[in-house]
């Protein structure tokens, strides 16, 4: 049986163009079994999605393996997005009001309309969570794929031109969260979906009330749990880029999103209209890696009688024509 990934073809297309891979960075030494994720696509950029253990061929410095068996494995994404509407925020650069310094706000209405589109884009599946972070972060809405509640929520961020935004209690709340959701599984699990995170902040400043500990707990919690970070960070026009002005959302911004591996993109107020491309350029993005790790394979795979060591001599090959596959230590594609 054949899937054509939803409304996003082309996107299919060019993951068949991908060159092989195969793994082998991972030292098991002694380890007889070993588990790997498979992504399989036709010639026509479908995904395979009857694929069996007798179409898979396994070997190991010329020595054949076993491929014992092949499930099918879903990693789905799950999206939290958090809104600096506080002074410098959405109010700072955009709104229907005036902070504190003077600042005339007349962006609110991209800020929505970006949203609108970025939420539009992900698949019908993808939770969806978005957070408000001034006076406090307030939930609108949390893990819903209703379109209506949605665009409803969207419609109910408003300016909070008095107090800035809490962007660290913002960021520390959600990784708490994750914290009591995820408290069951052991080091060697992983969660149950992969925590993608929009952090649409302000380099204006930061509401919150900062404790070191708290901090690097929250940085911690969000690194083991591999969140995938997204930090788009405003700089009202009447502000210069310094670490002063910044209130320290910069630092942790950027030492969240080098510990996690993740994404940071730094718009002027003046150019504010950057985000109703790059908002959907996300969605996109997140898109397809949602759409490669749910229709992936696990695979458990036993080694060649006295094979030990890393895997630097294993091949990996698919007896069906034309089909191509990308494989993954972890189930993970960036």
């Amino acid at each position: 049986m054949l899937r054509v990934l939803p409304n996003r073809r082309q996107l299919v297309c060019a993951l068949a163009l991908l060159t092989l891979a195969v793994v082998t960075a991972v030292a098991l030494h002694a380890q007889k079994r070993f588990e790997v994720f498979l992504l399989a696509v036709d010639e026509g950029g479908l995904a395979v999605t009857d694929l069996k253990a007798a179409d898979l061929v396994y070997r190991e410095s010329e020595k054949p393996g076993t491929v014992v068996s092949v499930e099918p494995y879903r990693w789905p994404a799950k999206v939290t997005v958090l809104v600096d509407n506080g002074t410098g925020g959405v109010a700072g650069v955009g709104g229907s009001g005036r902070s504190e310094d003077g600042l005339v706000f007349d962006n609110l209405t991209q800020y929505r309309a970006g949203l609108k589109k970025f939420f539009e884009m992900l698949p019908r599946d993808v939770e969806v969570t978005l957070i408000a972070t001034a006076p406090n972060p307030r939930v609108i809405f949390r893990s819903t794929t209703d379109p209506v509640q949605i665009q409803k929520g969207i419609n109910l961020i408003t300016p909070e031109t008095e107090f800035p935004g809490r962007f660290t209690d913002a960021l520390t709340e959600y990784a708490e969260r994750l914290d009591i959701e995820f408290k069951h599984l052991s080091r060697e699990e992983r969660p149950p979906y992969l925590p993608v995170l929009i952090s649409m902040g302000s380099t204006g400043l930061d509401g919150s009330r900062i404790e070191r500990d708290r901090v690097q707990k929250m940085m911690t919690s969000l690194r083991n749990y591999g969140v995938s970070t997204h930090f788009i960070m405003t700089t009202p026009t009447t502000r210069s880029l310094t670490i002063e002005n910044e209130g320290g959302t910069v630092l942790i911004a950027k030492a969240v999103q080098e510990l996690t591996a993740g994404k940071y993109y730094p718009i002027a107020g003046s150019a504010s209209t950057r985000l109703m491309t790059l908002l959907p350029e996300l969605a996109q993005q997140i898109q397809l890696r949602h759409l490669k790790q749910t229709l992936q394979y696990k695979l458990t795979i036993e080694r060649p009688e006295g094979a030990t060591g890393d895997l630097s001599k294993s091949e990996m090959s698919l007896s069906r024509p034309g089909v191509r596959y990308i494989l993954s230590i972890d189930g993970s594609y960036p």
